[in-house]
């Protein structure tokens, strides 16, 4: 059959080459079915052929001739091996070089596909880009034609077949606020405010009537070119790329305003009816990528809008000078007492603060933040108002570096304080400054600061004076009646003498106390009497100065003496607001353990810089936001009686116009300490053991009060019953060993208490 095909087909000559190979593969394939008998001797039965695959030549050849000679296995590999070359023999292709072909052919095949799917996903990308590209510039130009419309085609009524947008939105504006507010020119030596006549003051700051109050020729003046102008199309581009961010998200909104501020843009956005802000707070990572921003801040939503502002920092900052935010007719008002200079918010508002009405502040942020310039532009504000007759300050500078150019103000009532041991004496100073006020108050039946200083001052009525000839003229009579009425009743009562002390005067003692009436001379004792009779501290004066405690570096304070720090400026932000004493708090460590509860208890107006971590953040703000800040002045401000938090920039000032405004200070004349807390501040430095304050003395009669209580001494005792810091807890009880209260210590055992 074979041969008669390959005649048919070919109609060619069949060569003996053929048939030898032929001959060859039939005779080798019917001994190899044969060898392999159990895997097709159904097969054979199926096909009649009585159980034998090879058939005749298989069971000639491959079971007696081969299968005795070799072997089942070995005829099968003999079998094989002659039915391959009988293979190569008839087609003259070897199996090699046969594969190498097919292997090639196959990888032509795989890479002309390769290269056909790749052509055809690039010209889809093409495609892609191109309609992209044509929709961007479709919307360019329609963003460009909205905000080239007149303000009177926002009034038009809209044509029938025009479609809505997703809301009805206002037109979008580009506000540019970091740009300074025009100003009239500064005349020479002009001020912010004109000094008043000084009345008699409290404390001993005599010597200022003369004083001039700084003026606006110690600021630089800033440039109005400084501040570079905002560019629109960049603006709107990166609004844009926000929009297209959030869209691939499957959030649709509406475009807003665009603000501009010193240090940030803020990008408002109108989200769609139904969809959640929350969804726009979960992209804050996102859009911080698409716009390469340095930091971004998401409000959702911004406090009193119905948009979404996402803020970014700008590449440009501006700063906002101090010079300019004094130059705001606010900071001139009569209804700011105390005006403080601060910050100029995201929208271009100048922010002038009133210290009276905060009444306290706690200012807060890491190093490099701008916390010291915030500090500095709250002094030059107050300097810039009050001569050191109607304001004084109390600095308190644990880093020892900050405020040292300060000591030559004629402002302060003690030098500035760098040690934290006598802090807590000037601390102390103050409280009782507050106490000495409130008893004046209550004397001039007054109730604050203002209703005092504005008073109307009440003339005593004088005494009535008694003559000599009217006692003498004092009718003898007997009884308590007779006597009562001999007595002159235009007297006082703690002039009248009680009727019993006349029943054994006779009229030589009569002359004798006429005698000393007229004189005057009442004897040593009265005089005693007369001279303790108005103490000092009841001295009502005209006015009280303002007092301004500043504590830059809180931290270092808690480190030394947390109880008795905590103790006093919790007693002087609950009560000093009325007595005209305010507080100021700095810190670059906003712990928990540094500014605690009670002390922010009665801070309300709070100022945050860049911190480190939302922990931080919540220990100042009780929110987070200040971690996210941009640092250089960027704050978020707490104003007193809101819960609204305000993005600002903080006013700047220099370090050479500090300088200027002080020594314009300081050339009218020199610091005058108050007598007392300088004493007790320099008293605190000796080393001496003896040397004891009456404060301290005080202290140890409640210590000796309570070793005779508890029957023991020790330092926790102390600090338990009276709340002490341990240093002086300490030292309360090596004062006792000194004086022979208690024994000295022996290890763990209790001291001896030497009392009965």
């Amino acid at each position: 059959i074979w041969f008669g095909v390959v005649k048919l087909a070919f109609n060619g000559r069949i060569w003996p080459r053929g048939v030898i190979g032929f001959g060859m593969l039939l005779f080798a394939g019917s001994a190899w079915l044969e060898a392999l008998d159990y895997f097709f001797i159904d097969w054979a039965k199926n096909c009649d052929l009585a159980g034998k695959p090879g058939g005749v030549i298989g069971d000639g050849l491959g079971s007696f001739v081969l299968g005795n000679l070799v072997g089942r296995t070995g005829t099968l590999i003999l079998t094989s091996a002659v039915y391959l070359i009988a293979m190569i023999y008839l087609t003259g292709h070897q199996p090699v070089r046969f594969t190498k072909a097919c292997f090639k052919l196959a990888c032509r095949k795989i890479a002309a596909w390769r290269a056909s799917r790749s052509e055809a996903g690039k010209a889809a990308a093409r495609e892609s880009e191109l309609l992209a590209e044509r929709e961007r510039q479709r919307e360019q130009r329609r963003r460009e034609r909205d905000f080239a419309k007149p303000a009177t085609a926002k009034e038009e009524e809209p044509d029938s077949q025009t479609l809505l947008p997703l809301r009805e939105t206002p037109t979008p504006q580009i506000i540019d606020a970091s740009q300074r507010r025009a100003s009239d020119p500064v005349m020479p030596g002009a001020k912010p405010f004109e000094r008043k006549k000084p009345g008699h003051q409290f404390l001993s700051v005599t010597g200022f009537e003369n004083y001039e109050l700084p003026g606006f020729d110690l600021l630089d003046a800033v440039a109005d070119d400084e501040a570079p102008e905002a560019n629109r199309d960049e603006l709107l581009y990166t609004q844009r790329i926000i929009i297209d961010t959030l869209k691939a998200f499957g959030i649709e909104v509406t475009p807003g305003d665009i603000t501009r501020g010193p240090t940030i843009t803020r990008y408002e956005i109108y989200p769609s009816t139904g969809l959640r802000v929350s969804r726009i707070s979960q992209l804050e990572a996102d859009i911080a990528r698409a716009t390469c921003a340095e930091r971004i801040n998401i409000l959702a939503p911004i406090p009193g809008k119905d948009t979404v502002g996402i803020e970014i920092a700008n590449t440009q900052k501006v700063a906002v000078p101090l010079h300019e935010l004094l130059h705001d007719p606010e900071f001139r008002s009569a209804k700011k007492k105390i005006p403080l200079a601060i910050v100029k918010y995201v929208y271009g508002k100048t922010v002038i603060a009133d210290l009276d009405e905060m009444p306290h502040c706690l200012v807060a942020g890491a190093t490099g933040s701008g916390k010291s310039v915030c500090i500095n532009s709250i002094i030059a504000s107050m300097l810039f108002k009050f001569g050191p007759d109607e304001l004084r300050f109390i600095m308190v500078d644990p880093k020892v570096v900050e405020m040292q150019m300060y000591n030559r103000l004629p402002h302060l009532v003690v030098p500035v304080v760098t040690d934290p041991k006598t802090t807590v004496a000037a601390l102390k100073w103050v409280v009782n400054e507050m106490e000495k006020r409130y008893r004046i108050f209550a004397k001039e039946g007054v109730r604050n600061f203002d209703s005092f200083n504005t008073r109307q001052k009440k003339e005593k009525p004088a005494a009535a004076v008694v003559e000599p000839e009217e006692i003498l003229e004092t009718p003898e009579t007997e009884g308590d009646d007779d006597a009562q009425s001999a007595l002159d009743p235009n007297l006082p009562a703690s002039h009248q003498a009680p009727p019993w002390a006349l029943d054994d005067v006779d009229d030589e003692q009569i002359e004798s106390i006429a005698d000393a009436l007229t004189s005057g001379d009442l004897g040593p004792e009265a005089d005693e009497d007369d001279e303790d009779f108005e103490p000092e501290e009841d001295k009502i004066p005209d006015r009280f100065p303002y007092i301004v405690v500043l504590i830059d570096e809180l931290a270092d304070l808690m480190q030394t003496a947390p109880a008795d720090v905590e103790m006093c400026i919790a007693r002087i932000a609950q009560k000093a607001r009325a007595a005209g004493i305010h507080l100021i708090i700095a810190t670059q460590t906003p712990r928990a353990d540094v500014v605690t509860g009670i002390i922010k208890a009665n801070i309300p107006c709070r100022i945050a810089f860049q911190v480190s971590s939302a922990l931080d953040s919540r220990v100042i703000l009780d929110t987070k936001g200040a971690d996210k800040l941009v640092g250089k002045g960027d704050m978020l401000y707490l104003p007193p009686g809101s819960a609204k938090l305000e993005r600002a920039q903080g006013a700047y000032v220099t370090d050479a116009e500090i300088e200027r405004i002080i020594d314009h200070c300081a050339a009218q004349g020199s610091p005058k300490f108050e007598a007392d807390i300088h004493s007790s501040l320099t008293a605190d430095d000796s080393d001496e053991d003896d040397d004891v304050s009456e404060a301290d003395e005080e202290l140890i009669t409640k210590c000796i009060e309570v070793v005779r209580q508890e029957r023991k001494a020790s330092t926790s005792l102390l600090q338990r019953r009276l709340r002490l810091g341990y240093t002086r807890a300490a030292r309360m009880v090596d004062i006792l060993e000194q004086r022979g209260i208690v024994g000295p210590g022996d290890g763990a055992k209790p001291r001896e208490v030497f009392l009965k």
